[in-house]
């Protein structure tokens, strides 16, 4: 029989629940705040980098949903999930590296080969600025490799094939993807889904980013892709 009387009982009662209750809030309300918070930053940071280059205006989400959508349909871990959303929103932070007159003077279809290996170099700019943010240093490599061709020719100073990080593979088949529906089309950029994959793109990742597309309901993309 306990020997605490009814208002002890009740008392202890009350910080077994307050303690309860705090213990939710530090590890599942506390850090859902926290993760909204982050994630606003992170959009208003890909927002500004759209602002200062106009072709790029709405990519960026469209980008994230694809890519995200495309890493359940490969069945991809929910911390990978997490990894392609955040590299999705920074990929294109090494822009700001880039001369303002070159993502706006011309259109990028009207490029110099010198203007577009400038450009191309963006991935690895960006990888060398998250690389000085500890809390981002995680996702430096996903953004160096983020349009590695699948084949390794883009050169010996990029991994190849599998070895390049999924949640890369999978970034530079949709943001590939919709880049060129932006700028050539949504039928020509289906066509160089087709005809890259297995060379610049995954095979496997293409494929299961062509069910993304065709599933009613996944992305509510600006106008319809028909495929």
């Amino acid at each position: 029989m306990s020997s605490l009387s009814p208002l002890a009982m009740a008392i202890t009662a009350g910080f077994l629940l307050s303690g309860a209750g705090l213990i939710y809030y530090v590890r599942y309300v506390l850090p859902a705040q926290s993760d909204a918070k982050f994630r606003e930053s992170l959009r208003a940071f890909s927002t500004a980098i759209e602002l200062r280059f106009p072709h790029h205006a709405g990519m960026t989400e469209r980008v994230a949903k694809l890519s995200v959508a495309t890493g359940r349909k490969l069945k991809l871990s929910k911390a990978a999930l997490r990894r392609i959303d955040t590299a999705a929103q920074l990929r294109d932070i090494g822009l700001c590296s880039i001369a303002y007159r070159l993502g706006n003077d011309k259109h990028p279809t009207q490029w110099t080969a010198a203007e577009l290996a400038t450009y191309d170099r963006h991935p690895e700019a960006g990888a060398a600025m998250l690389e000085l943010v500890p809390s981002m240093r995680h996702i430096a490599n996903i953004v160096r490799c983020h349009h590695a061709s699948y084949d390794g020719s883009s050169g010996t100073f990029f991994p190849k094939g599998e070895d390049i990080p999924i949640e890369s593979r999978i970034l530079n088949v949709v943001s590939s993807f919709v880049w060129n529906e932006k700028t050539i089309g949504t039928l020509l950029a289906y066509d160089d889904l087709e005809r890259f994959s297995g060379t610049l793109y995954d095979p496997a990742v293409t494929a299961a980013f062509k069910f993304v597309l065709r599933s009613p309901g996944v992305v509510e993309p600006k106008s319809a892709v028909h495929v």
